[in-house]
């Protein structure tokens, strides 16, 4: 009996859901007859693709991939850029930058931590502003919120080739911060608006692969540009601020033409094709329709211990990431290479980690099970971090690298499947803007924790404060992602029976 009643419930559920969706004349009516429910051991799902031809709705969603992923692609890749290339200045042209700017004594000896404040102070901004942003976001529209703000950070970044004063440096580095808030957040939001959950890991990987692959290749570009030392009376260091911020305005600027709004403003779809869009998205969550960040909805939303969960996870690989990305070639010269060596050689684990990156997300949206992947990613994480800190043998030199691939891989692999599991656990379009926003803030947590962990007077005993914290944080992601998938099993199987509703609907069920 309580099944019979389930499923009436699911069927007026799904119904009031779809009725919001537009149906232009050509399509296939959507709604006279309802899908069948298909059951497994994970979840109750519904037929999202009913009642359209398969092969239109796959060529609208491949004409969705190639207007949407690769020009967000583009924009994150030049912030990973210019948010990470403090290391690469500094470490062009024997250290120059340090003598320059006062961030170390003559002789080389540290001077406190002012690498690391610089490397700090991008995050404070970066942390607070995440959440206002998301008003920004869809109160001027993607297309002039994003680009706007990588337009006017790349403005920065040439500021930044023209500071005198390692005060000037990190106040800059502050305002780097306040234009960047706005656009991760924004980037995965904006992905969540376009595809159903299983899709989501996918394309959020291939978002931020392009992204980190080609982000990784610019050590060997910052390498190159060093190679104006002296030019025009500018060191290295600067001028890799001032080519590479001169490429973020151009980037910004194509942003204006080729960012694409929400599926409701989409001029570069049919009214059908719109129509398959949000459909989809409503059969599949119910949350194609706009709702406002209300007062109350905010302390809903902030009361909600998953969202603090995701984040914590955001903010332990992130440590990770960024105390790569900021103190890697450091750990390279710490092996014995060559300060040009170092700089090179930065860049082909960034290649490398698009392999795990695709092949754990694709596992994950095919097979549901997104705390496995994300324990193999932190376990990747562990392993490659005790290889290249913990074997100190000259002769084990390889072994330590190879160790660094895997920690990247890792890391930057848990980075959009964690975004993707927050992003399929919960509803409405107010709540994936808010959650995009607390996940990424936590991200600046991790950058923070990496500037102070990873101390300038460690750095010739191998930052073992840094490392230890990483293997501490990453450890507790096995375990605490492995409880949270205990719990939405218990929690799934409470629904079926009746006992509770999740996220407001009758037919949601989490995926872990």
């Amino acid at each position: 009996m309580s099944n019979v009643y389930e499923k009436d419930e699911i069927n007026t559920a799904y119904k009031a859901d779809t009725s919001h969706s537009e149906r232009d004349d050509n399509s296939p009516d959507p709604y006279n007859q309802r899908p069948d429910d298909v059951e497994d051991h994970r979840s109750r799902q519904t037929d999202i693709d009913y009642g359209f031809d398969i092969d239109e709705v796959n060529k609208t969603v491949r004409k969705v991939d190639l207007r949407l992923i690769p020009i967000l692609s583009a924009l994150y890749c030049i912030s990973l850029i210019d948010r990470t290339n403090l290391s690469l200045a500094r470490a062009a042209n024997k250290l120059q930058m340090n003598y320059d700017l006062n961030l170390t004594n003559p002789d080389g000896s540290s001077q406190g931590n002012r690498y690391g404040l610089a490397t700090i102070m991008f995050f404070i901004p970066y942390i607070i502003l995440e959440v206002p942003s998301q008003l920004g976001l869809r109160k001027f529209g993607a297309k002039l919120w994003l680009g706007t703000a990588t337009a006017l950070w790349g403005i920065v970044m040439i500021g930044m080739g023209f500071v005198t004063t390692w005060q000037g440096l990190v106040g800059l580095r502050a305002v780097l911060g306040i234009f960047e808030s706005c656009l991760f957040p924004g980037a995965a939001f904006l992905i969540s608006c376009w595809y159903p959950r299983y899709q989501m890991a996918t394309r959020n990987s291939f978002f931020y692969c392009l992204s980190i692959v080609l982000s990784g290749l610019s050590s060997i570009m910052a390498w190159g540009i060093s190679q104006l030392h002296t030019k025009r009376g500018l060191h290295g260091w600067q001028w890799i601020f001032i080519i590479q911020g001169s490429l973020t305005v151009f980037i910004g600027f194509m942003g204006y033409l080729f960012i694409t709004d929400f599926p409701d403003k989409a001029h570069f779809l049919t009214d059908h094709q719109k129509n398959i869009i949000i459909t989809r998205i409503q059969r599949d969550r119910g949350d194609a329709e706009v709702d406002k960040l209300t007062m109350p909805l905010f302390w809903e939303y902030i009361t909600d211990f998953k969202l603090w969960l995701f984040g914590y996870f955001f903010g332990s690989t992130t440590l990770a990431s960024y105390s790569l990305a900021y103190f890697l070639p450091g750990i390279l010269a710490q092996m014995g290479f060559s300060n040009a060596l170092a700089q090179i050689l930065v860049a082909p684990p960034y290649v490398y980690c698009i392999i795990p990156c695709v092949c754990v997300s694709i596992f994950s949206d095919r097979t549901r099970m997104r705390a496995a992947g994300i324990s193999f990613n932190a376990i990747c994480v562990i392993v490659g971090t005790c290889m290249y800190s913990q074997l100190h043998d000259p002769k084990h030199k390889a072994a330590r690298y190879a160790g660094v691939f895997l920690a990247i891989g890792g890391c930057n692999s848990n980075v959009p499947l964690i975004l993707a599991w927050a992003q399929s656990s919960i509803r409405r379009q107010s709540k994936r803007g808010f959650a995009s926003a607390l996940i990424v803030a936590w991200g600046g947590i991790g950058g923070i924790l990496s500037g102070v962990a990873f101390m300038e007077r460690e750095a010739k005993k191998g930052y073992p404060t840094g490392v230890h914290l990483t293997l501490g944080v990453n450890a507790s992601i096995v375990v605490l992602s492995m409880c949270l998938m205990l719990f939405f099993k218990r929690q799934n199987r409470r629904a079926d029976l009746g006992a509770v509703v999740l996220e407001g609907s009758a037919a949601f069920r989490y995926q872990g």
